[in-house]
């Protein structure tokens, strides 16, 4: 009679093989999530300046996206105070510039960004606006600038030049 299974050794080989497999693997799936954290929000971010720069181009107004950390509130507001990790607005400017007023209309509310992101800016402290033009302005009157979009060390910079357009580019925080 012929016994089947596996002997002691076998079973410690084989564990020790997938246990140093999952030590291989585990460091590369942190970095793909935060890799795709990353991308996910500086991709919300983007779409929402092409989205402000687009409506002031087709509306012929000016649009605004500016932080806010009351954004899915019944009536959200900007908030020069908050960080644009906190979240942010996209709004048709019509009245005080920056300032979510009773005649302008909400086109985009985007909630906090996960844990563990930043969000930083140099010329678009308070909030960018677009021209009808699509030339972007910041608050403080200049046009072009750079948002940066760090996640546990890894950084995906927005520039947005003088003429309102974004583009990417990566690096480390």
């Amino acid at each position: 009679m012929k016994t089947r299974g596996f002997t002691l050794v076998e079973l410690l080989v084989t564990l020790a093989v997938g246990a140093i497999l999952l030590m291989i693997a585990i460091p590369g799936y942190a970095y793909l999530v935060k890799t795709n954290k990353l991308a996910a929000v500086t991709n919300t971010l983007v779409t929402s300046i092409q989205l402000a720069r687009s409506e002031a181009i087709k509306r012929g107004v000016r649009v605004t996206v500016c932080k806010s950390n009351s954004a899915l509130m019944a009536v959200p507001s900007c908030n020069p105070s908050a960080e644009w990790h906190h979240g942010w607005l996209v709004f048709v400017d019509e009245g005080t510039r920056g300032v979510v007023d009773l005649s302008d209309t909400l086109l985009w509310a985007q909630d906090s960004a996960p844990d563990a992101t930043n969000i930083i800016s140099n010329n678009f402290d308070r909030y960018i606006s677009y021209l009808p033009s699509g030339a972007s302005q910041g608050s403080n009157g200049l046009s072009n600038g750079t948002i940066r979009v760090c996640v546990s060390g890894v950084q995906r910079k927005i520039i947005i030049n003088t003429a309102g357009r974004p583009r990417l580019s990566s690096g480390y925080c």
